[in-house]
């Protein structure tokens, strides 16, 4: 496991409970998925493709509302936009985990994956965001930066009836780098 991936661990583990039905959206090669199991969570991993105990397309796989406590997006959001599909896959009162480039170095983290002192990305962050503009229905428990270069946040998820769809159009700094 990488320092990065320690860190985050650390920072997320707090907020989960063994009795929480949690899902790693974006799992990449499973590290949390695994981790997360090994250590008695009930945890699966959906990305777009093998090694995800889910394989899909967040904005079209046909999620079960309300049926996850925690979602774990580390490292996603800066490549779509899928916080409406996430806000309809949480339980009511369940929390979003997050962590994602500080949008205003993301050139930054550019450079540091060209030196091969971060992780490279597999596709371009097209949807970089600052998690202090998220939508209201998700309101913030805890943000930190990391590095100064990275975002993590968990956020509890208000439902209510007469949102059908969550939008970031508004809070969106696009780029498109890879």
């Amino acid at each position: 496991m990488t320092f990065s991936q320690k860190i985050k661990l650390s920072l997320l583990l707090p907020y989960i409970s063994k009795s929480d039905k949690i899902i790693d959206l974006g799992c990449g090669t499973m590290w949390l998925t695994h981790e997360l199991v090994n250590q008695g969570y009930q945890c699966i991993g959906f990305a777009d493709k093998y090694p995800a105990d889910i394989v899909g397309d967040i904005k079209t796989y046909p999620f079960k509302k309300n049926s996850y406590d925690i979602v774990i997006a580390l490292e996603m959001l800066e490549h779509v936009d899928c916080l409406s599909e996430i806000y309809q896959m949480t339980k009511p009162g369940g929390r979003l985990i997050i962590s994602t480039p500080v949008p205003h170095l993301d050139w930054l983290c550019l450079i540091l994956e060209r030196l091969r002192v971060l992780q490279d990305r597999q596709t371009s962050h097209s949807n970089l965001i600052y998690l202090s503009t998220l939508p209201s229905v998700f309101q913030p428990i805890f943000l930190k930066t990391l590095a100064g270069i990275d975002q993590f946040g968990v956020f509890q998820v208000i439902k209510d009836r007469s949102i059908q769809k969550v939008s970031l159009a508004s809070n969106i700094k696009s780029h498109s780098r890879k």
